[in-house]
């Protein structure tokens, strides 16, 4: 019997792996930044040069002053300069003045670097979730994506801030410790490897500090979904009464976000201190040394001192920043695999042109949202173009499955859907952008004119958006406002009723001159007076384009063609109205009940 080969992973793999993938996080931190990451790294080396000569000329000027010598000697690796007090207090000023010149670069320059950091990951992010298909963002959870656009993005932002950090400090960091190392190389050797060993011994807490990480992220997110429900729900909790129990559903998440962030703050600032709690008591030890071992030159033993208490300063910002840069890698991981995942979720169109309106064509199509749960089931029609054609039957029988089908958003498991006999999935997006349009159920507005509104991001002119809206009998309501078609609308603004926003997302879609209109419920809500309006639009753009209008009022299918009869995911029956009645039991009561509010009167 042959074995299957074993695919567990030993520690060292995994070790590999998990180090892997933590520089692959650092490399979403910085970036492709190459020229400006090597740019910092030269001033941070240079600055690091500057503080080391800086800190050597006080020592030495120091014990000068203090012997009463009115000349010194400075120490360079194997040279010896020697000069003037008042001339090496000359030459300290005038490199320390460029150390502050060159703090300015090292200030902004990880500013630009960040700065760009964060535009570069949200607009990849925004740009891969508006790639993908509708079927992969609809099962994102209400605000998730909001969630990552904004503080997970931001909490990346300032783990490129941390990393840069990291990296420039580092540099000046080793240039101190090279310069301790040429002026005293036995002690300086000792205090170098016990701080090694000290940041060995602090790093499982970096480990600790990302799973809090971690578990703060998920729980933002938690938090983000749990808001956005808050903000989407506000009227039916304030009719419910609901607003207590809600209140213990986001206090109860603000506690856990608020564990999570006191846990992940608390490591975040215990390192730092401690270690440099601890370089302070190395530094103590290594003077001892120096006495032990004999001191040589007393100013020397002064440089050493200098440079091990300022690579202790830096060394504990190493420290810090290193440690806040893992703790953030759980988000960079989160919004890497959100935008990996986005990708591998974008619909594959081709380059194909439609060339006038299409004739509409699914041979055998099946779609489930999940395996085994079929939402349609072997649906085969044909539309001719300019045909009108009214969708009814009970509520989740499919419906608004086969509108999202129509439309490319979804597409089908099994089965064809044929544009002028070539494949739907052929078809250039650009041309589904263009000649396809949409009045979904719930119309929303933008926050802006209803001109933009009505222009929804197209290029479209003032004269095509008053045409527009003259088709779909809101311009009237339109020219009675003060502002006219620059009144300020959105969706929860009070300047329009719920009539006139689906007259405007109705004009929105005529905009644009589709061939093929997809109306899902539009007038389920309306008024009377706003559903004839509607049903005049659609008799008044009847035969210049194909329509496809789901409703369940008889009055507004009146303008139809022919009618589908969808139940339980499957086409029932398709034909005009006359032959229905003669062949379909669904049709024949939905037209009785229509008779029976006739004679009530409803």
């Amino acid at each position: 019997m042959r074995r299957r080969a074993c695919s567990v992973r030993g520690p060292a793999q995994t070790r590999r792996s998990r180090s892997r993938r933590a520089w692959q996080n650092w490399g979403v931190l910085l970036g492709d930044r190459r020229w400006p990451i090597t740019g910092l790294v030269v001033v941070s080396v240079v600055a690091g040069v500057c503080e080391s000569i800086v800190l050597a000329l006080i020592a030495e000027l120091a014990t000068a002053l203090a012997t009463k010598h009115s000349s010194t000697s400075l120490p360079i690796g194997p040279f010896l300069l020697h000069g003037h007090v008042h001339s090496f207090i000359l030459v300290g000023l005038a490199i320390a003045i460029v150390r502050i010149a060159l703090q300015v670069i090292l200030a902004r320059l990880p500013a630009q670097i960040t700065a760009d950091s964060q535009a570069r990951i949200r607009s990849r992010l925004f740009s891969a979730f508006t790639r993908a298909s509708w079927s992969l963002q609809s099962r994102d959870g209400e605000g998730a994506f909001q969630e990552l656009m904004t503080s997970q993005s931001v909490q990346v932002t300032f783990g490129t801030a941390q990393a840069l950090t990291t990296v420039s400090t580092a540099c000046i960091l080793v240039v101190l410790i090279a310069t301790a190392l040429v002026v005293q190389p036995i002690a300086s050797v000792i205090m170098i490897a016990v701080a090694i060993g000290m940041f060995a011994l602090l790093r499982p807490l970096g480990a600790l500090g990302r799973r809090h990480a971690n578990e703060l992220s998920k729980a933002q997110l938690e938090f983000a979904a749990s808001l956005f429900e808050a903000v989407s729900l506000a009227e039916e909790v304030k009719v419910f009464g609901a607003g207590d129990a809600q209140q213990r559903q986001v206090d109860r998440l603000v506690n856990l976000n608020r564990d999570r962030l006191f846990s992940t703050q608390s490591l975040t600032r215990f390192v730092p201190g401690a270690y440099q709690a601890i370089m302070l008591l190395l530094l103590l030890s290594g003077l001892g040394l120096l006495e032990i071992i004999g001191t040589g030159r007393l100013a020397s033993l002064g440089t050493v001192v200098l440079l091990l208490v300022r690579a202790a300063s830096y060394g504990q910002q190493v420290q810090g920043s290193y440690q806040t840069v893992q703790q953030t890698l759980p988000f960079v991981e989160r919004l890497s695999e959100a935008e990996l995942r986005y990708k591998q979720g974008a619909v594959q169109r081709g380059s194909g042109v439609l060339g006038g309106v299409p004739s509409i064509r699914f041979e055998n199509v099946s779609y489930a949202y999940e395996p085994g749960h079929a939402a349609l089931t072997s649906v085969a029609f044909r539309v001719e173009p300019r045909q009108s054609i009214g969708i009814l039957g009970p509520t989740g029988s499919g419906k608004s499955t086969l509108v999202q089908l129509l439309l490319g958003l979804r597409q089908p498991n099994s089965g064809q859907y044929l544009l002028n006999g070539q494949p739907a999935e052929s078809v250039a997006y650009a041309e589904w952008t263009r000649h396809f349009a949409y009045v979904p159920q719930d119309s929303k507005l933008l926050h802006g004119t209803v001109a933009e509104n009505i222009r929804f991001f197209r290029e479209i002119d003032d004269d095509a958006v008053e045409q527009a809206a003259r088709l779909a009998h809101i311009h009237g309501d339109i020219t009675s406002w003060s502002q006219g078609y620059e009144t300020i609308v959105g969706q929860r603004s009070d300047a329009v009723s719920g009539g006139q926003r689906q007259r405007i997302c109705l004009a929105r879609a005529l905009a644009g001159k589709p061939y093929v209109l997809v109306l899902d419920e539009p007038t389920s809500a309306l008024d009377p007076q706003s559903a004839t309006l509607v049903r005049d639009t659609l008799a008044g753009v009847k035969g210049e384009m194909t329509l496809f209008v789901v409703d369940h009022r008889f009055s507004t299918l009146d303008v139809c063609d022919e009618l589908m009869v969808v139940r339980n995911g499957m086409l029932e029956a398709f034909g005009t109205s006359q032959q229905l009645v003669r062949s379909n039991e669904f049709y024949r009561l939905a037209i009785a009940d229509r008779q029976i509010d006739n004679n009530l009167g409803t």
